[in-house]
């Protein structure tokens, strides 16, 4: 390649000296100096990966019935000569050097046969170790070994891994927006940390939408899984509950849940009314809105409050009394910040009827008050007539008998018989005293 027989060695033989060296340095060509750095950064590369490493967490802690996975790499001092063709990985305890993997099933401990397994490929330095079905007598220390057919075996022992049970999940962090308006998107975070990245949980809301779930790597073994929801925001979403709930590998749930708040316009329910009941006319405004509405009644050109209010929820009932005069409807108004309604409210005709019965009856009731009060009269007068024609009568009579004692009885029987008006009204009863009579009357003497 151009370059002499022994050059590179006797750079280092002639480094005795700095003028030795001055000297060789002067001597050398460029693609000599290419050559030798590429030598030491092979040699300082070489030495870098000449040892026996290890990356685990030190402790991960695992749902009982779940599974746990020991996230871990290695490496290994290998030449270039070096080819290793069979990778054997192993996991073994701390305390009795029991093996709870290796790649023969017959060597694992009884209790952990069929529940471990690699994970990553070992081939490429992943010695990730997977236990299913997680139980209490799992929890321990534990370190990885890694063997090199060909080349060399070597235990991780100086970076063990503790495995610690739990029967509880990790709390569910559930977040939302605090408020959005009618038709705005809600979108709701449901996170939760587990030790499962192979089976991450399942995750259920109570409301439908558009889902995204995802899975992140955090430290000590630990993942956290995160489902998001997004749906169009409604007024009957209003104080309900949006639920997130998670089902972890091995049947273990979890759920979490926040109240719904959505703010929206008035609107005045068709179930608004008016009745009467002796006259009074009460109208019943029933608005459905958030933030609650400021209501007003429109009687003719007179605006009017509310005489009482009832509350349920969202949902306010504006009740009006009043007289409705010769008016036939009142409009109910209501306004927050976000709009305004208004509705025509009106008598039934059945409450119409019932007033138009009411007033009826009450004339009625007067015009037999009026009729009865001028007959009353009118027999009082009529009454005070008589009496006084029952004295002019008898002084009449009193007069003749005193003339004429023979025929007093028939005189009274007469005028006892004759009714007040024909006292002034017969003309026979006049009659007797006529000449002729009173002829025959003197007669007699």
């Amino acid at each position: 390649m151009g370059i002499k027989a022994g050059a590179y060695p006797s750079y280092h033989r002639e480094r005795g000296t700095s003028g030795q060296m001055r000297q060789r340095e002067e001597e050398m060509n460029p693609l000599e100096w290419i050559l030798f750095f590429i030598c030491v950064c092979f040699k300082v590369t070489q030495t870098k990966a000449s040892s026996w490493t290890t990356d685990v967490p030190s402790s991960v802690k695992g749902l009982r019935g779940s599974c746990v996975v020991i996230p871990c790499s290695y490496d290994y001092p290998a030449g270039e000569d070096q080819k290793v063709n069979v990778f054997t990985g192993i996991w073994k305890t701390t305390e009795r050097d029991q093996v709870i993997y290796h790649p023969t099933e017959s060597k694992i401990l009884e209790q952990h046969r069929r529940r471990t397994n690699l994970v990553g490929n070992i081939r490429e330095k992943n010695c990730s170790l997977m236990i299913q079905n997680l139980q209490e007598p799992d929890g321990g220390s534990f370190y990885f070994r890694i063997e090199l057919k060909g080349y060399a075996n070597f235990s991780y022992l100086t970076k063990k891994v503790v495995i610690s049970v739990t029967d509880e999940p990790n709390p569910i962090s559930l977040s939302m927006k605090e408020e959005v308006k009618e038709g705005e998107n809600v979108s709701a975070s449901c996170s939760v940390s587990h030790s499962c990245p192979t089976y991450p949980p399942d995750f259920h809301w109570s409301h439908s939408g558009e889902r995204h779930d995802q899975t992140q790597k955090l430290h000590e073994g630990q993942w956290n899984s995160t489902s998001t929801l997004t749906f169009r925001s409604n007024r009957t979403d209003h104080n309900k509950p949006l639920q997130c709930s998670v089902t972890y590998h091995g049947g273990k749930q979890r759920e979490q849940y926040k109240i719904i708040k959505i703010k929206y316009a008035p609107d005045i329910k068709t179930s608004s009314k008016c009745s009467s009941y002796d006259g009074i006319v009460t109208c019943e405004c029933i608005i459905d809105s958030e933030p609650p509405s400021t209501v007003l009644f429109v009687l003719g050109d007179k605006v009017l409050q509310s005489s009482k209010v009832e509350k349920n929820g969202s949902v306010t009932t504006e009740i009006l009394q009043v007289d409705f005069g010769s008016f036939k409807f009142v409009h109910c108004l209501a306004n927050n910040m976000l709009g305004n309604a208004n509705l025509m409210l009106s008598l039934s005709d059945k409450d119409n009827m019932q007033i138009i019965l009411i007033a009826s009856g009450a004339g009625v009731i007067l015009l037999i008050i009026l009729i009865a009060t001028g007959v009353g009269v009118e027999k009082w007068t009529k009454k005070s007539g008589a009496t006084q024609t029952s004295d002019t009568s008898t002084m009449r009579s009193d007069g003749p008998v005193e003339l004429r004692s023979s025929a007093p009885t028939k005189r009274n029987e007469d005028y006892d018989n004759v009714h007040c008006n024909d006292l002034y009204n017969s003309d026979h009863v006049y009659g007797n005293t006529g000449s002729d009579s009173a002829e025959q009357v003197y007669a007699n003497v």
